[in-house]
């Protein structure tokens, strides 16, 4: 099997339109649409996390993606791509995007959350011989009019998540070298909680540090995952998008710490124009049926 087509050092500036050649990918002339797939949760072949065929679920978003028509610029696929982070989940992912993302022709973009494991997701998903997991993955991928800047709040062992000084200190160097492009940052942890008030959203750490290089940069969106339903808000004076997951949903009505998850998947598309993010959630349904109900989310599950 062919690696997949992204970088494999975590902090090259690409992909790009040849991933290697360091130009920029032609998008459209009026706009440029970004599909956010997020909380995959793909298991290892032959399981079903949750009582759902994650990969299913996955293949059903990207055939939704196809004939939608949107003919993305760039896919974004915003962590928890792994249920357990294990080897055989990860090379079940990269047949599922060459199968299903990569005939949309554009960039798949990948970075992790807290169910994976970033060192193998190096080895496993990007083909890395050495890959470790004390090594952020981060990188920036231009488009015609927009920088994508793609961060890693992985934090081992944790529901939570952390970018960290160092790449906060990336971080604001990317946004900063932007130029005329509008940015977009996308990773899994969002700094704001989904909503219906709840014990613990399980937030990205760091986020007033985050909120404050925002500040200093015209940035159109940032783009999250994680909450496993879409949300948005106002953070770091731009817009806070979450996505829906594709692997399943949760009730967002469902708060004091209960949790309802139903059998429906869904995706983001953020459309960028004149230097503006619109952001839509679309929900695909498989089945619609309760996956799992509980009174309490117990402190740090996963």
């Amino acid at each position: 099997m062919s690696a997949p087509t992204h970088p494999t050092n975590g902090h090259a500036e690409g992909p790009t339109a040849s991933h290697t050649d360091g130009a920029a990918v032609p998008t459209r002339a009026d706009a440029t649409v970004l599909v956010q797939l997020t909380d995959l949760h793909i298991g290892a072949p032959g399981t079903h996390p949750y009582g759902t065929d994650t990969a299913a679920n996955l293949r059903v978003v990207a055939h939704a993606v196809r004939e939608s028509g949107l003919e993305p610029d760039a896919v974004l696929l915003t962590g928890d791509l792994s249920d357990r982070g294990d080897a055989a989940s990860y090379e079940l992912l990269r047949e599922l995007v060459r199968d299903e993302l990569e005939p949309l022709g554009a960039p798949v973009l990948p970075v992790v959350g807290n169910h994976d494991h970033r060192g193998t997701f190096r080895q496993a998903y990007l083909g890395e011989a050495d890959g470790r997991d004390d090594d952020p993955y981060h990188y920036v991928c231009d488009l015609d009019r927009v920088r994508i800047v793609m961060c890693d709040s992985y934090l081992a062992g944790q529901v939570t998540g952390e970018l960290g000084a160092a790449q906060l200190a990336w971080l604001d160097d990317q946004l900063a070298s932007a130029g005329d492009r509008a940015t977009i940052v996308a990773l899994h942890h969002p700094s704001v909680p989904r909503g219906v008030p709840r014990p613990a959203d399980y937030l990205l750490e760091d986020r007033a540090a985050l909120g404050e290089v925002l500040e200093r940069h015209d940035v159109a969106a940032v783009l999250c995952g994680h909450a496993h339903v879409s949300a948005v808000s106002h953070f770091g004076n731009t817009m806070h998008a979450v996505a829906p997951a594709t692997a399943y949903q949760l009730d967002p009505t469902r708060g004091g710490g209960a949790a309802r998850a139903y059998d429906a998947c869904g995706y983001s598309v953020c459309t960028v124009r004149d230097g503006r993010a619109i952001v839509n959630a679309v929900r695909v349904e498989p089945t619609g049926s309760v996956l799992y109900e509980r009174e309490a989310v117990v402190a740090g599950t996963r």
